[in-house]
């Protein structure tokens, strides 16, 4: 069976298919940029420039998705056609460095006020640490901001098909699409790893609520339910918290973090426009456990080209972080 690939994209009011020789998109959890590579055959007009909107979809033969909503980053003209650059709402992020407090807010309006600095526009956004000040310095980009916020609040940055900047919590477990092994991949790799380091945020307590009369008192106890440091743990300092429950929230998304990178994998299948980082994907049809996941994609790049249309997924595990630390443990423990 053939499946018929194809692909669409838009710059402008113009509109691009038979005219496109190859596609290539890399997709990434913010604060990365998502980048997509379009080549134009010679002779064709394209008269499109930086900041044109743009748009791409690709077709694996099953249905057209959404790859990315954008803008032109910038065009390069050569003997053999026309290659355009297009990026979308995380490379305004990454561009902006802010330099504000911002008082009072909960995640989710910092996040929004991020946004606004660099004219994007948002999604869904989980993002449950409340703040008494959150500083944006400029030493960070909006973009590291954002996925700092997410951290805290024990979810995922990323920038969405419409080009919407969205904070989604972090999964445990729940599928969002499943695959098959036997009939979508050409290859799959797995790979398990010791945990990291761990680094256990501390606030700098004080009020028990973020927006109290007295959130700005100082406190030299620190703010946290984690054990001593030792050999295998370190505390870091994070003063925005000011409440054990944003605490603890920020903790498990450390928690949730390290126990995912124990667990990863990469795999080449059929070109599927539809997948983007942020997905948990279930891979069915295998006989080996440690192969089904689910996982949660953190980088996705589409290639479609005379001979070549695939997708190329890298992920950790989506499970719950306990599970997977302590699955781990035992592991190793057999071992020893």
């Amino acid at each position: 069976m053939t499946l018929a690939t194809g692909a669409t994209v838009t710059l402008d009011d113009l509109r691009y298919t038979v005219q496109i020789r190859s596609v290539a998109a890399e997709l990434v959890l913010l604060p990365g940029v998502n980048r997509a590579e379009v080549a134009i055959a010679a002779g064709v007009d394209v008269p499109a420039a930086a900041g044109a909107r743009a748009s791409v979809e690709l077709d694996g033969g099953d249905g057209t998705a959404v790859v990315l909503t954008g803008t032109v980053d910038h065009v390069e003209r050569t003997t053999s056609g026309a290659v355009v650059v297009v990026t979308d709402a995380g490379a305004a992020l990454a561009a902006t460095r802010p330099s504000e407090t911002y008082n009072g807010l909960t995640g989710v309006q910092v996040v929004g006020k991020l946004a606004d600095l660099a004219s994007a526009d948002t999604g869904q956004v989980a993002a449950l640490t409340q703040t008494a000040a959150y500083v944006a310095d400029a030493r960070r980009t909006a973009a590291e901001h954002v996925a700092a916020i997410a951290r805290r609040s024990d979810a995922v940055a990323a920038v969405d098909a419409e080009g919407r900047v969205t904070v989604v919590a972090w999964p445990v477990g729940v599928a969002t699409a499943a695959m098959r092994l036997d009939r979508e991949f050409t290859s799959f790799t797995t790979s398990a790893h010791t945990p990291a380091h761990e680094f256990t945020p501390v606030g700098a307590g004080g009020s028990g609520a973020a927006q109290a009369p007295d959130a700005w008192v100082p406190s030299t106890d620190p703010l946290t339910g984690a054990d001593e440091p030792d050999g295998t743990r370190t505390w870091s300092p994070a003063p925005v918290l000011r409440t054990r429950s944003d605490v603890d929230l920020a903790a498990r998304g450390e928690s949730s973090r390290r126990g995912a990178a124990t667990a990863r994998m990469r795999g080449t299948c059929w070109l599927q426009p539809a997948r983007r980082p942020g997905d948990v994907v279930r891979i069915d049809e295998t006989t080996d456990p440690a192969q089904s996941g689910p996982w949660l994609l953190t980088t996705v790049r589409h290639e479609l080209a005379p001979g070549v249309a695939r997708t190329t997924l890298a992920g950790v595990a989506a499970g719950a972080s306990d599970d997977l630390l302590g699955g781990l443990a035992g592991a190793l423990g057999g071992l020893l």
